[in-house]
């Protein structure tokens, strides 16, 4: 018989939580028939997965005002949740249970220590929900509410370069890379009007772990749209001032990211509202990987203007 215990999240938790939500990912993407049925991690690929995802992940359980939830069968890692705050914005990061524990209310269990109480209108929350629809039925009990579709696009790096190659109709649209400083201030003042609320410090880290592609507007010196690229493929999040201005500066992107590292393919998060860039990437060849759902409790102004951060650990 399980005996379930709950306590505070440590530094120290992170690998063993990282290692767990990795494997419930992979029965996921097994169970939807991403991943064969046979299956199973190498340990040289998990160890370079974690070095990957440990600075954001060191960077979401630094924030203030967070939580950071283990469950555990007597010494045994069952279960995890992370939330992060910015602003007035809980944004939920990760819920994973194991195998061995799912269908046992953990995953409920945990949301309750994180949110025992409604969201008010002055602490909002959001939530990426990629999971089955029970996942999604419990996340509405916890006041958020599917407010967007959240599509994982993905595409192979040789025939995305052919079909950009064989484009007449899209003028090149001149990309600057910002400085740090520049672009957390075009992030300042960009993104708050699209997801509700700010977020200075994710930008910050960021600056620091990532390059910033910006478009300019004609004569005015401020960026009509942004997107954070890495040397890892990571591609997102992206803002513009309107939805068509997103378009260019994510195809910088993603044009960077093809022919500097070449990887065999490769993909973005993006919302069903961002039509202008869905459509282009539909024209690419781009298909759907993996569908999901942004849920909110609040209303989310401008994600019809807006990618989403990749991996889809944050909005």
């Amino acid at each position: 018989m399980s005996v379930l215990s709950f306590r505070e999240g440590r530094a120290t938790d992170l690998r063993g939580t990282f290692e767990l939500g990795e494997a419930a990912l992979d029965v996921s993407r097994k169970e939807r028939g991403l991943l064969p049925p046979e299956h199973q991690r190498v340990p040289e690929d998990l160890d370079a997965r974690w070095e990957q995802a440990r600075g954001l992940l060191e960077f979401i359980v630094a924030q203030a005002d967070g939580t950071f939830v283990i469950c555990e069968d007597e010494d045994q890692l069952v279960g995890y949740t992370r939330v992060a705050r910015f602003g007035e914005m809980d944004e939920l990061t990760e819920l994973w249970v194991a195998q061995s524990h799912a269908g046992l209310g953990v995953g409920r269990a945990l949301l309750q220590r994180c949110w025992p109480d409604s969201p008010t209108p002055d602490l909002g929350r959001v939530v990426l929900g990629i999971g089955r629809p029970a996942d999604l039925t419990l996340y509405t009990q916890f006041g958020v509410m599917p407010v967007s579709g959240h599509w994982h696009l993905r595409h192979r790096t040789e025939e995305y370069l052919e079909r950009r190659s064989q484009e007449i109709d899209a003028p090149p649209t001149e990309v600057h890379a910002l400085t740090p400083e520049r672009a957390v201030a075009e992030w300042k003042r960009l993104e708050p009007s699209a997801i509700g609320h700010e977020r200075p410090l994710l930008h910050e880290f960021f600056g620091r772990t990532r390059t910033c592609l910006a478009t300019m507007g004609g004569g005015r010196g401020e960026a009509t749209a942004l997107c954070w690229v890495s040397s890892d493929a990571e591609i997102g999040p992206a803002v513009g001032e309107a939805a068509q201005d997103l378009v260019p500066v994510v195809l910088a992107a993603l044009d960077r990211v093809a022919k500097m590292q070449e990887p065999e393919s490769f993909g973005v998060f993006c919302t069903t509202d961002s039509w202008w860039l869905l459509d282009r990437l539909r024209r690419l060849g781009f298909h759907v990987h993996w569908p999901g759902w942004v849920m909110s409790s609040v209303p989310l102004p401008g994600l019809d203007r807006y990618l989403a951060t990749r991996p889809a650990r944050l909005l």
